[in-house]
């Protein structure tokens, strides 16, 4: 039993990273990212959904959060002036929009108005 703690065989190693591999991109499969490309959405919003994909897509698991991408599309058509596609928006894929009224973006906290 003494030559167990030293053993090398009993090391953890280093866990996986998908961050470490910006090949992993997972978000073509989801749900919420499909519905947007599919959708007849204007196509200004739709490439601002895309740069939010973009810069939102979580390493560990190489996916974009559902309820912030949702409360980010619903900001910026009502930024857009484009509030008569806001309901349909809102209908597209099933997710809250945002965490109690607010989404993350870049690390950075955003207000949605619902």
């Amino acid at each position: 039993m003494s030559g167990t703690i030293n053993n090398p065989n009993n090391e953890i190693g280093k866990p996986l990273s998908l961050g470490s591999n910006p090949a992993i991109n997972l978000t073509g499969k989801q749900d919420c990212v499909i519905a947007i490309r599919q959708s007849r959405l204007p196509i200004i919003l739709k490439a601002e959904a895309e740069k939010f994909i973009g810069r939102n897509i979580l390493s560990d698991c190489g996916r974009i959060p559902p309820n912030c991408f949702k409360a980010f599309i619903v900001k910026t058509a009502q930024k857009m002036g484009l509030d008569k596609i806001v309901p349909n928006v809102k209908k597209m894929f099933k997710s809250d929009i945002g965490y109690n009224g607010y989404f993350l973006d870049s690390g950075k906290l955003f207000k949605v108005k619902l």
